[in-house]
């Protein structure tokens, strides 16, 4: 399959990004990321009550991240809308258990990528997917439960197991798991923020 001409331009303006000095990385990160519980806190706070939420309950739970999580390397913040199901809800564990299964089985398109798709990341330019692919010839099982479970960029991991050919079930497996953990966190905590402090 050859490689996709949009891609290649996209990436090459995105690849413009890894030329910025170290801070100013961080700080848009962290801008990013403000934004982010900015507009969380802003969509629990002022929506009339968390009742528009409950009608997605864990349905709505698992298709969000699902779909949210299929995007290969720009995330969409889809965790805003299940940490507001889950404060919405007593029954949080089930929304958190319902997001990672949905988050889980999303991450195959960034194996996809890795094993059948265009090359979507330059080894030689990317720090990252070197590291990840270095961690994933090493430790597999491991690399990709760290990489799900925690905020660092999980499709490198992907792509970098379906590259190597790391065995598809595993992947899903160790995803599934770390993405199940966790929700597990963020959805108890938002659920436990929002008695105390929203409620």
């Amino acid at each position: 399959m050859g490689t996709n001409p949009d891609w290649d331009i996209l990436l090459h303006k995105l690849s413009g990004l890894r030329e910025l000095p170290k801070r100013t990385r961080w700080l848009i990160v962290s801008l990013i990321l403000a934004l982010a519980l900015g507009l969380s806190y802003v969509v629990l706070r002022f929506s009339t009550g968390l009742e528009w939420f409950e009608q997605y309950g864990t349905l709505g739970a698992f298709l969000i991240a699902l779909i949210t999580n299929a995007t290969i390397l720009f995330p969409v913040p889809g965790f805003a809308i299940v940490w507001a199901i889950a404060a919405s809800t007593p029954h949080w564990a089930l929304v958190a258990l319902a997001a990672g299964v949905g988050g889980g089985l999303g991450e195959f398109t960034a194996y996809l990528a890795g094993r059948w798709g265009s090359v979507l990341i330059d080894p030689d330019k990317s720090t990252w997917y070197r590291r990840a692919e270095a961690w994933m010839g090493r430790y597999g099982s491991l690399t990709v439960f760290i990489f799900s479970f925690t905020w660092l960029p999980f499709d490198l991991a992907g792509i970098a197991a379906g590259a190597l050919r790391f065995p598809f079930w595993r992947f899903l497996l160790w995803t599934v798991v770390g993405r199940l953990l966790r929700y597990l966190i963020e959805c108890y905590l938002a659920h436990l923020g929002w008695e105390l402090w929203g409620g």
